[in-house]
């Protein structure tokens, strides 16, 4: 690896870490580099403020460092045509959806080709994860119930299904928790009917050897139109699922190293 290689490495595992001290000693270990090559890139870091060092060659992280889609720049083309190929083949809009918190956020996206559908979620827009349709269910599903209750306040999560005017439909526990576990042995859900703009979405999920969530890949369409074109969208949209996994297979990005030290799921509610 060249240096810059070496310090995303180290910034990498510190911050798979968790918040607390990490050891000088182990970092060097894990990610295979010198005690002298890890002393100068620490030094570089603690310089400008991203890391602080304690007297017992522990390292305390001052930034965070994450990648919305966790995997390189072979990959994120790859998906980047595939989205292309989509909308071009169906005639759709094509999203790629990622988590951030507790909100859905848009990666990236294909314009429709029909100028009239509008499609007012773009690239940057976010959405929270309690409003419950098939989307949130697909990433909520991927986590197991206990990881739920401890990371959301589970009385929140409400059903996107409303008429205009009617007031917000609060789901109870028991049916949220019955809607993850219909959901999680499946890779593709689509929305029953159009939300208020008249847009359907359909989406499978994208997740790394280790079957941890890493996206979404999603069709938007007019209501209207994929009522008869649900069956395409679902065989499309599997066809690209196995073609993306195949590569994620391969990636060295699911095969770097992971940090010995951990810290318990931050706590919601």
């Amino acid at each position: 690896m060249n240096p810059t290689e070496r310090t995303l490495q180290v910034l990498e595992y510190i911050m798979a870490a968790g918040p607390g001290p990490v050891k000088q000693v182990d970092i060097a270990r894990d990610c295979g580099l010198s005690p002298s090559t890890l002393n100068r890139i620490v030094k570089s870091l603690s310089d400008w403020g991203y890391l602080f060092r304690t007297s017992e060659k522990y390292c305390v992280r001052n930034f965070r460092l994450e990648r919305n889609v966790p995997m390189s720049e072979d990959y994120l083309a790859r998906l980047d045509s595939t989205m292309r190929a989509l909308s071009a083949e169906l005639g759709v809009s094509a999203e790629v959806v990622v988590v951030a918190g507790h909100e859905l956020l848009w990666h990236s996206k294909t314009g429709h080709p029909d100028p009239d559908v509008v499609i007012r979620a773009n690239v940057g827009f976010r959405r929270s994860l309690y409003e419950l349709d098939v989307l949130a269910q697909l990433y909520l599903s991927r986590i197991d119930w206990e990881e739920v209750e401890a990371r959301f306040y589970t009385d929140g999560f409400f059903s996107t299904v409303r008429q205009p005017g009617q007031d917000i439909s609060w789901l109870p526990i028991n049916e949220v928790r019955a809607l993850l576990d219909d959901m999680r042995q499946r890779v593709f859900a689509a929305d029953l009917e159009g939300n208020h703009v008249g847009i359907r979405r359909f989406a499978t999920v994208i997740e790394d050897p280790e079957g941890k969530f890493l996206h979404l890949l999603t069709l938007a369409d007019s209501a209207a139109k994929a009522t008869d074109d649900e069956e395409r969208y679902r065989s499309a949209l599997l066809a690209a699922r196995e073609q993306l996994s195949e590569l994620v297979y391969t990636e060295s990005a699911a095969k770097r190293l992971r940090p010995k030290h951990h810290t318990l799921p931050l706590k919601g509610g």
